[in-house]
């Protein structure tokens, strides 16, 4: 079998790229049946990577599959909302404990360059691409500094997921710049003291900051009242209120 040569992009690859992109940017909208004939003369693909980069998005989470209909962009519930973000919520925890001791002082200068980077305005798809990006970014290199692989693969996975989230937030919120050097900033400062309690609020108050908006604008929820201060009291119970 001859093997791929580097660099180049699988019509598979191409179809992946593209329709996430597009259920990410809500061109392709929650509810909505994606239509197979449309896709492929959009990108120009066969019906063979259509259907395995669809799979891909199936067990990423982003589509369901309907038997004889084909595949679907579901909603997001509420109670995936936050089954999510608990899940968050505990690995960054473990994270903040580790990242005390074992974060260099070079990490953590780098945080502070993440953390004060100014951002765009935010108002097209390319715009929010950088700030979920941004985010992703300070959150991974924050979780690098704990010297722990499996809480960095856990945590990417987690983040990866809750990006559609962020999307509609987006959409319908506009972050500022100001939003993530409010919320980051004292992540840094907490991290520069050494104190884990402190940081471990630090992180908490942002992870509490982007349930409550997320659930806030989330489609089929805005009329839910967020929740986060139900599951903050229930992981303190836990881990000890810092």
């Amino acid at each position: 079998m001859r093997k791929r040569a580097a660099g180049k992009v699988t019509q598979t690859e191409r179809a992946h790229t593209a329709i996430k992109k597009a259920i990410l940017h809500g061109e392709i909208e929650e509810g909505v049946f994606l239509s197979e004939t449309e896709i492929m003369r959009r990108y120009g693909v066969g019906r063979t990577p259509y259907r395995e980069a669809c799979n891909r998005l199936h067990h990423e989470g982003l589509l369901q599959v309907v038997p004889r209909r084909g595949y679907f962009v579901p909603e997001i519930s509420f109670h995936a909302v936050c089954d999510l973000f608990e899940v968050r919520a505990i690995l960054e925890d473990a994270i903040a404990q580790l990242a005390t001791i074992r974060a260099s002082d070079q990490e953590i200068d780098q945080l502070k360059r993440l953390a004060e980077t100014p951002l765009p305005p935010g108002k097209s798809p390319s715009e929010f691409t950088e700030f979920v990006q941004a985010n992703t970014e300070f959150h991974l290199c924050l979780a690098k500094t704990s010297r722990n692989r499996r809480l960095i693969e856990l945590l990417s996975q987690n983040l990866e997921s809750t990006e559609r989230l962020m999307y509609i937030e987006l959409r319908s919120r506009r972050f500022r710049d100001k939003d993530f050097r409010a919320l980051h900033g004292p992540i840094v400062d907490a991290l520069r003291s050494r104190d884990p309690a402190r940081l471990r609020q630090a992180v908490w108050e942002d992870i509490a900051e982007a349930q409550g908006a997320t659930v806030a604008f989330s489609n089929g929820m805005r009329d839910q009242t967020p929740l986060p201060g139900r599951y903050w009291k229930a992981v303190r119970s836990v881990h000890g209120t810092p």
